[in-house]
């Protein structure tokens, strides 16, 4: 997990320095803002896998609407982890409401921090790599024709190649071949690997209702 980056952000540095210190007691890379513009800012360059510890309160901007502001920007797949107050617990239950994955009041014990932070690497590093592997297959997808659109999603809707080729008004030949480019486009090795990768969730480009659901 050492690839994942640990970002702080309180505003006061003593906090953030005292956390720097925790962290690399035990390997863990972290770097320190505070200021939340700052972060912000940071993490709209930052590429690879990423989690963050907030302060719930910050005059500059609190840490609920920190969550809000990464969350409109795209970054809801950042595990958060709360510092708070004891007086905080309420706002800290909106914040997990929201998405956040742990909240840690003041003073807080170090192995439990530890343990909070280790959840959110392992996390972030399991988010980053599906969301990788999702904008990997969109690419391959967006490389298929109109039929080859039209092939994948009656394979994912389990049609063989004869029921295929009847609604489509091609031969179940023909439709083999738009299988086998499907399969060599994707770069996967049969079209059963092809549908368990991408199962029915998935997104496909647009082309329309497919035929044979427009005939139910």
């Amino acid at each position: 997990m050492n690839t994942v980056q640990v970002y702080l952000v309180d505003d006061e540095a003593d906090v953030t320095d005292a956390l720097v210190w925790l962290l690399e007691s035990v390997s863990i890379r972290s770097r320190a803002f505070t200021s939340a513009q700052a972060f912000l800012a940071e993490v709209r360059r930052a590429q690879g896998p990423a989690c963050a510890v907030l302060d719930l309160r910050m005059p500059e901007m609190s840490g609920l609407e920190l969550q809000r502001q990464l969350i409109a920007h795209g970054h809801d797949d950042i595990p958060l982890v709360f510092l708070t107050a004891h007086g905080d617990v309420p706002a800290a239950v909106n914040a997990m409401q929201a998405g956040a994955i742990d909240f840690v009041q003041k003073p807080f014990n170090p192995d439990s921090f530890l343990e909070s932070i280790r959840r959110a690497m392992r996390l972030a590093l399991q988010r980053h790599t599906q969301r990788s592997s999702e904008v990997h297959m969109r690419r391959l997808l967006a490389h298929l024709s109109s039929r080859e659109i039209e092939v994948l999603r009656g394979l994912l809707d389990g049609l063989t190649s004869k029921e295929l080729g009847k609604v489509l008004g091609i031969s179940p030949k023909t439709v083999d071949v738009h299988r086998a480019n499907v399969v060599r486009k994707m770069q996967v090795g049969s079209t059963t690997e092809l549908v368990r990768m991408l199962g029915r969730d998935l997104p496909l480009p647009p082309s329309g209702a497919p035929v044979w659901q427009q005939e139910r």
